[in-house]
């Protein structure tokens, strides 16, 4: 037998706190809130071409790490590397590499690339069927006699010098003078590629930019069509959609602004937007699911915006504070990437949440006769509270929480299994990019040496005056390895020796960062000359450096992230176990999605997942789906507040909540899930993670197991201890 707890019924207090007077005033001074709008998505407008030519790649190192202080070392005392060794890969489809006009090409792009003030040295490299010795550095480049097959191509080693971004944006300019030098001296039959880190950024840019088109053209009209459909009322629909832009908008025009002190790059401008626009919405749409709600109960405009930002706008409030503070636990993660996001996804929910508590209640008292036109249906609290299908089932739900709560519980769990299969790895997106100058480089050059682009540079320092040590065990190390290709070695004459391992598979090889941390935990400590300093630097030790901190971050974050939401959970519910009750459910809806995404993307389609990803997508899930969770719980709470009782609280809460909560789901899987759009592997696992699991939150979650959870809780929902 099931008893009913009741509390002594409360009357609705009158709303008097800072939201519902800010919109006061923005009600009075509605014209300055356009204005000032206006004005904003103006200058955003003018200064995303701007933005636009300013995105660079976020600087591919883990700060601190060895393989950063190795290219530092290196820099220092072997410029002629600089900063990046950048392979110019040499091709004709009709002329062998010892023709002379073969020849006269890679002279005539030596000397141009030479000539250049970002390249501090160009280094050739022998070619196939070439007997002659190499003309400089014979010792060194020898190993690499017979090291390629293909007749038709030549390899130039190019060091770059500059930071990333200056060595990003100098890339197109190089490769386009060397390719039109090469085609001069050989009547247009030889051409040159670059293949690199800098050459790939700059390549994946600009397909992150055109994704970014291809992903607003798929979200928008979608998203449009999805509150259309929802809401039944055309301006209505409409309205969320242009706060959210304003919002997105107004963001873009911030990053402009600050593009020389802020740098952007392709896939973060494409997650702002994502976020920007699905959170944007959301947001609106529950200020406007309120204010319809209060309108056709009788209130009058001013009085409805004074309601809906006294609870759905201060839940929206809430919802802001924790995308930005969980944003916060980003920041301690090393690679540079994380430092940008938590800055740009910070700034678009701040953005799009000050629209929504100026912008938005402005626009509704101004558009209030037409937010019903041509609406479907009638205009009174159905429109938000889901109608009678949603009444049967709360009911139900009421009578049989445990196998509801049992059932999803475990379903959830089996779909969150092939988790512990998750493996980091990296992408050189061929397919994406086979159409551009790197990728055609790339199809030419990993054919015949694979490795190159990963190649390894162990550093030996030692006391200036002091012999050259003996590095010939770890060189024989090297080259016993299955996964070496060739090892060799350089010294700069004082204090430096670099030994160069060419591994024998690409970069994005799942196997290449095994190789970085057994050359690093097991052949140098084996080989390396006893009392020296040995640094293992170079792209394969940066790969393997870039997984090894999102190992750690990943604990880091997650921890970090869930202590904060448990916090602020606790101050904003006043309760203690509907915090560790949301934090357990949002666990359960994000180890599904990433169970999901591991199962696609990685065991049917094959492949391993970019170590950003899974920290990215955690951290929006659980931001994002708190959205869901505060206006859920914070409407049972106001419904209990007033009648006393727990299990009419959940069941009134959920069938004023169902419906939104659900449209504003489908919202930002729409804007998620356009990404699975996008040409770049990264950003549709990405999209598709997040949509899976805010699918799940907003679904099975909200709608069966949080309510089912608070009726089977009772009273205790609300218990919280107090001091007396």
């Amino acid at each position: 037998m099931t008893t009913t707890t009741r509390r002594t019924p409360r009357k609705d207090p009158q709303p008097s706190d800072a939201l519902t007077r800010l919109g006061a005033t923005v009600i009075r001074h509605r014209r300055g809130v356009y204005a000032s709008w206006l004005l904003a998505m103006v200058l955003g407008l003018a200064l995303v071409p701007h933005l636009l030519s300013s995105l660079t790649s976020p600087a591919a190192h883990v700060v601190g790490s060895e393989s950063q202080r190795a290219a530092d070392v290196l820099a220092a005392e072997l410029p002629s590397l600089g900063n990046e060794m950048l392979l110019t890969v040499v091709h004709s489809d009709s002329l062998k590499n010892t023709d002379p006009a073969f020849r006269a090409a890679v002279q005539a792009i030596e000397t141009t690339l030479t000539a250049d003030t970002g390249i501090s040295s160009v280094l050739r490299l022998p070619v196939a069927g070439d007997p002659t010795p190499p003309p400089v550095l014979a010792n060194v480049l020898e190993p690499f006699q017979g090291e390629f097959t293909d007749e038709h191509t030549a390899y130039l080693v190019a060091g770059l010098s500059g930071d990333s971004r200056e060595r990003q944006d100098r890339v197109p300019a190089q490769r386009a003078a060397a390719d039109e030098a090469a085609s001069r001296a050989s009547g247009g039959a030889v051409h040159a590629y670059f293949v690199g880190l800098s050459a790939y950024a700059q390549a994946a840019q600009e397909a992150e930019i055109a994704d970014l088109l291809r992903v607003e053209l798929v979200a928008v009209p979608v998203a449009i069509l999805v509150l259309l459909l929802g809401l039944r009322a055309p301006v209505t629909a409409l309205l969320p959609v242009g706060v959210a832009g304003a919002g997105v908008l107004t963001t873009l025009g911030v990053f402009g602004l600050f593009a020389g002190v802020f740098p952007v790059d392709g896939m973060l401008l494409v997650g702002v937007s994502t976020i920007g626009l699905g959170a944007g919405i959301d947001y609106a749409l529950f200020v406007v699911g309120r204010y319809r709600e209060e309108l056709a109960r009788g209130a009058p405009p001013e009085q409805a915006v004074a309601v809906a930002l006294a609870t759905s706008g201060r839940t929206v409030a809430y919802s802001g504070l924790i995308v930005c503070l969980t944003a916060g636990a980003l920041l301690p993660v090393r690679w540079p990437v994380f430092q940008q996001t938590a800055i740009g996804l910070a700034t678009v929910v701040a953005v799009v949440l000050a629209a929504t508590v100026t912008l938005l209640p402005a626009a509704l008292v101004s558009l209030t006769p037409w937010l019903q036109w041509r609406a479907w249906g009638s205009a009174d609290t159905r429109a938000t509270s889901g109608g009678r299908w949603l009444d049967r089932w709360t009911r139900h739900l009421m009578r049989r929480p445990w196998p509801y709560a049992i059932g999803v519980t475990a379903g959830l769990l089996v779909l969150a299994a092939p988790v512990h299969d998750l493996k980091f790895g990296f992408n050189l997106e061929r397919a994406a990019l086979a159409h551009t100058a790197y990728g055609k480089g790339l199809a030419i050059q990993e054919p015949d040496a694979p490795g190159v682009t990963g190649t390894l540079q162990i550093v030996v320092q030692r006391p200036l005056s002091s012999p050259e040590p003996d590095t010939g065990p770890m060189l024989a190390a090297l080259r016993a390895d299955p996964m070496i290709s060739l090892a060799t070695k350089l010294d700069n004459g004082r204090n430096t020796t670099v030994v160069l391992a060419v591994p024998r598979e690409s970069t994005d090889s799942p196997r290449i960062v095994e190789l970085g941390k057994r050359v690093r935990e097991d052949i140098v400590p084996r080989t390396a000359p006893a009392g020296h300093t040995v640094l293992v630097g170079g792209t394969t030790a940066v790969l393997t450096d870039i997984v090894a901190e999102m190992w750690v971050a990943t604990w880091w974050v997650v921890g970090a992230v869930l202590a904060l939401m448990f916090l602020l959970l606790v101050v904003m519910l006043r309760s203690l176990l509907l915090p560790l009750k949301a934090i357990t459910m949002n666990l359960l809806a994000t180890g599904a999605a990433f169970g999901l995404a591991v199962w696609l993307f990685q065991e049917a389609m094959g492949g391993t997942t970019w170590p950003q990803v899974p920290i990215l997508a955690f951290t929006f899930v659980f931001a994002l789906s708190m959205d869901y969770q505060m206006f859920l719980v914070r409407r049972i709470q106001e419904e209990y507040r007033r009648c006393g009782d727990n299990s009419e609280a959940v069941a009134a809460g959920l069938r004023h909540t169902a419906r939104t909560i659900a449209l504003a789901a489908v919202i930002l899987a729409v804007a998620f899930g356009s990404l699975l759009f996008a040409r770049i592997t990264g950003l549709q696992v990405l999209g598709f993670t997040v949509a899976a699991a805010l699918i799940i939150d907003a679904t099975v979650i909200r709608l069966v197991l949080a309510p089912a959870l608070m009726r089977l809780l009772g009273r205790w929902n609300w218990w919280f201890p107090t001091m007396r």
